[in-house]
């Protein structure tokens, strides 16, 4: 049976789903836009995508599209790209991290009822990514 609301850590037989600090709370802020009866039924939804993912399971590109550019690492010519665990009408941004084998870091989620990605977006997921790819805090 699934919690109410996500945890903060995932261990699957693949990967290892991690959410960043605040991550949670901008979950909870952002579910306040889906109706209130369908609340629960959602969240445990969107924690067996979290699930599937950490097991390795094929994610369709409807589901989890690639979303937008990491910063760029130094000597690098091309940004590596984040994706989004896409459960309409919210997102979950997360990237593959380098840095620690196997794992995922959700960065944050957004109540989102537009199709463009907002750069404030992308800057909140490359704060959370330089803070643990680049100055090594996990959470």
């Amino acid at each position: 049976m699934c919690d109410d609301k996500p945890k903060n850590e995932y261990k699957g037989s693949k990967f290892t789903i991690v959410h960043c600090v605040g991550a949670i709370e901008s979950y909870e802020k952002a579910l306040n836009c889906v109706d209130a009866r369908k609340r629960k039924s959602f969240t445990r939804a969107l924690i067996l995508q979290i699930e599937r993912l950490a097991d390795g399971q094929r994610m369709s590109k409807q589901n989890f599209p690639q979303e937008g550019d990491l910063p760029k690492k130094k000597g690098r010519q091309n940004a590596k790209k984040f994706n989004a665990l896409k459960r309409i009408p919210l997102r979950g941004y997360c990237w593959l991290s380098e840095l620690h084998v196997n794992t995922y870091f959700i960065s944050h989620y957004v109540y989102k009822d537009y199709n463009k990605l907002k750069e404030s977006d992308t800057k909140r997921v490359g704060k959370n990514w330089v803070r643990i790819e680049e100055k090594g805090d996990e959470r």
